[in-house]
């Protein structure tokens, strides 16, 4: 009997369906439940899909209306009826042997939750900071700590992380389907504090395919800020999912520095119209849980204090005082060293 379904949402990827599904043929592990959910394709998608289930017993195909990369994940989890359950993207690929270390890691720790690494596809195009998110320690964590999401390279990608079938089900995690993106921010930030054991696994399982990085202070147009707003959304869902669950007055500080980094810091360089309208709406959820009073007595790193308090909260900040502050943050997370070297090399 199977012990392991992988779920491959599909959206308009005929081209890319024989890259991935004939990573999971050939896979060491040949017992797997392969569950393909055709997201109302409007190319070949379907056909392909019901020709590999044709030749492939394991193969199975759940079609229904376009609801996003959410509405057919969580249709997948709907269909898996297996121990464990892991995601693999359409244009994505697996190496050879993942499913059966996903099996044995999971069997081995007693995890809930197992996060793995991944290379760049291709490798030239890969970056810093995406092959460190990509390349986890060895670790297992016996209950919830903050760790695990600030300080760990547990997130984000949805895909290199399989969870026990019965956990997800028994705590009703689903991904958020009213985002346009970043649900597998959410996804996390609902997995990592509800398992009982978490395990992170530095073996590199999965080949993601990605595009080249930009420079920290690139030039970002109105569509940059359309996306930081949907950071905002985000930050929505993991705040009232945090603050029902009774985590955000336990972890407050490295919330609200979450929060900076994930919506703020990448606003605060932008025109002066797209950065405020960030700010306003950040500010406008921040404020339903902390007041600038408590934000104030908060024990914060300076540059991250001197985001949220004046460059969120009191927006009072010149644009020359927002650019020196980009610089002394990113001197705060990455180092004075780090930061010279991208002064040096152009880059800021």
């Amino acid at each position: 009997m199977s012990r392991l379904t992988v779920i491959v949402p599909c959206y308009n990827v005929e081209s890319y369906l024989d890259w991935s599904l004939g990573s999971l043929e050939g896979q060491t592990l040949s017992d797997i439940d392969i569950v393909c959910v055709n997201d109302g394709s409007t190319d070949g998608t379907l056909e392909a899909l019901e020709a590999w289930a044709a030749r492939d017993p394991r193969v199975r195909v759940v079609s229904k209306p376009n609801g996003g990369l959410s509405s057919a994940r969580n249709a997948g989890i709907r269909a898996t009826a297996t121990d464990y359950v892991c995601f693999l993207d359409a244009d994505d690929r697996f190496h050879e042997s993942a499913c059966e270390n996903i099996v044995r890691l999971l069997d081995e720790t007693g995890a809930d939750v197992l996060t793995f690494g991944a290379t760049c596809y291709p490798p030239e195009a890969g970056y810093p900071w995406l092959e460190g998110a990509l390349s986890p320690r060895d670790a297992l964590y016996e209950g919830f700590s903050p760790d695990i999401l600030f300080k760990e390279a547990s997130r984000p990608f949805a895909w290199r992380t399989a969870c026990r079938t019965e956990f997800l089900l028994e705590k009703g995690i689903w991904f958020e389907e009213g985002l346009r993106f970043g649900e597998d921010q959410a996804f996390h930030f609902a997995v990592y504090p509800r398992a009982e054991r978490t395990a992170l696994s530095s073996l590199k399982l999965y080949d993601y395919r990605v595009a080249r990085e930009g420079s920290l202070m690139s030039a970002v147009s109105d569509d940059f800020g359309a996306k930081m707003l949907e950071h905002v959304k985000i930050l929505d869902v993991i705040l009232r999912d945090w603050s029902a669950a009774d985590l955000l007055s336990r972890y407050e500080e490295q919330m609200v520095a979450f929060c900076m980094d994930f919506a703020l810091y990448d606003a605060i360089k932008l025109d002066e119209a797209p950065y405020r309208a960030v700010a306003e709406r950040l500010r406008s959820l921040m404020g339903g849980y902390w007041s600038l009073q408590e934000v104030e007595r908060m024990a914060l790193p300076a540059a991250t204090r001197r985001m949220v308090l004046d460059g969120c909260y009191r927006m009072d900040l010149t644009p020359i005082g927002r650019k020196r502050l980009v610089l002394s943050y990113y001197a705060q997370q990455n180092g004075r060293r780090a930061l010279l070297r991208r002064l040096v090399s152009g880059k800021e």
